[in-house]
């Protein structure tokens, strides 16, 4: 069994997940219930949850500012929200589960066996430092994603990224410093990149435009990034790349 604990400052919502739970996901129990992040930060401490049910905006201290009251996160943290969409791009690249209110059964129950699979993995305390340290980065180029391979989680910077190429199944992405290759699609990073630096030019792949070194015309064009790499521009993307390339070269200047 999994011990949980939900904290929601709403008794309401509470009392529903409560019962979500114990209709839907029996392996997990609801071991405690806290109303504010001081009262959550002393029930994780009394009872040492497995998993955390944590609501984002609640009086006298946020999600946030409880998990930055927690010097060491050893808990599955499941933020249950009603963020809108651009805030929940954070929780995406940070690689952090999230459901959105209200809670869908389906979504909940998918969550929660990612949850079983992750508990007491140290990938989990690197994510949410990710998170709250991203939150704090008003720069997005600056700001990290979480990317895994060969069994080890790294923190990489949007501004080390040079571009993205599919490649079948697998996405590799080009950093400064080596190749990640990911099963996550193109479109998945599309989503969570900053826009205004990073953009798609192709089907293929996606550019960091401070990392193309020039840029040769044609129907469509072709880029040379930083390492020589030539990349093609569909022609349909292409009116869309060369205002996003003017835009950056500009805020260069």
């Amino acid at each position: 069994m999994i011990s949980a604990l939900i904290v929601d400052d709403e008794q309401k919502n509470t009392e529903m997940l409560a019962a979500l739970l114990r209709t839907y996901c029996p392996q997990v129990t609801v071991a405690g219930v806290a109303a504010s992040a001081a009262e959550g930060k002393e029930q994780i401490e009394k009872l040492q949850p497995q998993l955390i049910f944590l609501d984002i905006e609640m009086p006298y201290g946020s999600g946030f500012d409880l998990l930055r009251s927690i010097p060491e996160i050893t808990a599955q943290v499941i933020f249950v929200t009603a963020f809108d969409q651009y805030a929940l791009i954070a929780f995406r690249y940070a690689a952090v589960d999230y459901l959105l209110k209200p809670v869908n059964i389906e979504q909940l129950q998918e969550a929660v066996a990612r949850a079983e699979q992750l508990i007491n993995s140290k990938v989990l305390e690197n994510n949410y430092k990710l998170l709250l340290s991203n939150l704090d980065e008003k720069d997005t180029t600056l700001q990290e994603i979480a990317l895994n391979d060969k069994g080890s989680q790294y923190r990489v910077r949007f501004a080390d990224i040079k571009y993205i190429i599919a490649d079948g199944s697998y996405t590799h992405i080009h950093t400064v410093s080596r190749v990640f290759v990911t099963t996550k699609n193109l479109k998945d990073y599309e989503d969570i990149l900053p826009a205004e630096v990073f953009c798609r030019i192709h089907h293929g792949h996606i550019v960091n435009t401070h990392h193309i070194e020039k840029v040769k015309k044609g129907r469509g064009g072709t880029v040379f990034m930083s390492d020589k790499m030539p990349l093609e521009v569909a022609v349909r993307r292409k009116d869309h790349f060369m205002k996003v390339f003017k835009n950056c070269s500009e805020r260069k200047k």
